[in-house]
């Protein structure tokens, strides 16, 4: 918890200095180009650290494969549950409320042309760039990580303990930084308390109806896995937390299912993360969101900010924030029946 006061204190940091440049907002461009780069970095950097790792490397096989499918069916879940969501209050898939189409005045007079180029500085960046493109960018990345970290790392370090403690400090800080500029970027555009003010009470909404879709997908694997409902909805139940789940499940004697649940957790943030420009593009921008788990609240921000919009980032933030507090609590009471 610490570290998210941190991770927040340095987005709001950024953003009382952004609002102070406001005037000199066009000659700051270079930000968006530096926030890429940055997310590019952390990616490749988890990759190796996921390489490096024994207990990654013994989970893959018929483990893996179980929490492969897992992931994929609880993902889906949660997608189609912020669907759901979505059309009851009759948003857009970029999030915006669906306005009602309004009759044509007669005595209206046309209206004047508007400039494409203005209308083009307003898109999100998934339109201005490929996000097919940055997916398979992501996914090489996190390919070259693991290669790295399986290879070279034990070459490298005397220990992979010197390692994780190196690359945990690294990521901790290049987060920060990330962070820092993130709030940077939404402080130029001035608009962020408008748009929590317009989201009303649907931003609590989406992470009750992601986190329902996500323990009622794992609920049905236990249908298809030769697992326990019970096993099946504590792994759901992780949200992406890997470090804390896995071991709360194993505590209680069932390994199978705390090394699926790691691996699930694992592929749920990383995947979540690889495929977070394809899935905002061509499903939905709080979609996308979703998909990580508890990583929407930290590392997903800046991807939120570069390939959605400013106006999403409170709806990630509270779907992290609040699967985050439900962990501790879902996973100890779940296992324990």
């Amino acid at each position: 918890m610490g570290l998210l006061f941190l991770y927040w204190g340095m987005v709001l940091i950024g953003y009382g200095l952004g609002s102070k440049l406001r005037h000199i907002k066009n000659r700051l461009r270079w930000i968006s180009t530096l926030l890429f780069v940055a997310i590019a970095a952390l990616v490749f950097l988890m990759g190796v650290r996921m390489g490096s790792s024994e207990e990654v490397i013994t989970n893959l096989g018929t483990i893996g494969l179980k929490a492969l499918f897992m992931t994929i069916v609880i993902v889906a879940g949660s997608i189609f549950a912020v669907i759901g969501t979505r059309k009851l209050f009759r948003m857009n898939k970029f999030g915006e409320l669906i306005q009602p189409l309004e009759e044509p005045s007669p005595v209206a007079k046309t209206a004047p042309e508007i400039s494409t180029d203005l209308l083009s500085e307003d898109l999100p960046e998934i339109h201005k760039s490929n996000g097919h493109s940055v997916t398979l960018l992501i996914l090489i990345l996190i390919s070259a990580g693991l290669f790295s970290g399986y290879f070279f790392v034990p070459k490298i370090f005397s220990s992979v303990e010197s390692f994780e403690h190196l690359s945990s400090t690294l990521l901790v800080v290049g987060l920060c930084g990330l962070l820092f500029f993130v709030g940077i970027d939404l402080g130029l555009s001035g608009s962020v308390l408008n748009n929590i003010k317009s989201a009303g009470f649907r931003v609590i909404a989406f992470p009750v109806a992601v986190a329902f879709g996500s323990l009622f997908s794992a609920y049905l694997c236990s249908f298809v896995l030769p697992i326990s409902a019970k096993e099946a909805v504590a792994i759901g139940a992780g949200f992406g937390w890997y470090t804390l789940a896995p071991i709360v499940i194993s505590e209680q004697g069932y390994e199978i299912a705390g090394a699926i649940s790691f691996m699930h957790n694992i592929i749920r943030e990383f995947g979540g993360i690889a495929l977070f420009p394809f899935v905002a593009g061509k499903i939905g921008y709080i979609e996308a969101a979703s998909m990580p788990g508890v990583a929407s609240m930290d590392l997903c921000i800046p991807m939120v900010e570069r390939f959605c919009s400013e106006k999403i980032v409170i709806y990630s933030f509270l779907i992290g924030l609040i699967q985050s507090f439900l962990v501790p609590f879902l996973v100890p009471l779940i296992i324990g029946l």
